[in-house]
């Protein structure tokens, strides 16, 4: 009996030090966004970078699954990039989406 309890706390995840990291990233993509300049070196890819990591850990947390985090972080900033490029809109965003769920039922059906 004290075996198996052992076992399950040992299976249980720590989510405390991800809701950290989550929110540290989220800060500091709103600091980026508040004190740099958007024409500063290196800012922008920074920012993209940040964006991606802080929807990474937030996704995964929410959907308690990395794959489906890191598909969903990936998607959300794609559209991102092509919308500071100036070709995002909806029609690039429904096909961004569609792609990202038959990667994951292809994924899942595995």
């Amino acid at each position: 009996m004290i075996g198996k309890r052992k076992e399950q706390a040992l299976r249980r995840k720590n989510f405390f030090p991800t809701l950290i990291l989550t929110i540290l990233l989220w800060a500091a993509a709103g600091a980026l966004i508040y004190f740099v300049e958007p024409d500063t070196f290196g800012a922008i890819p920074a920012f993209f970078m940040t964006i991606f990591f802080a929807l990474l850990f937030t996704f995964s947390t929410l959907f308690a699954n990395t794959r489906r985090g890191f598909l969903t972080a990936l998607a959300l900033t794609i559209f991102l990039i092509l919308r500071y490029l100036g070709v995002g809109n909806i029609l690039n965003f429904l096909l961004i989406a569609g792609l990202t769920i038959i990667i994951e039922l292809y994924f899942l059906r595995r």
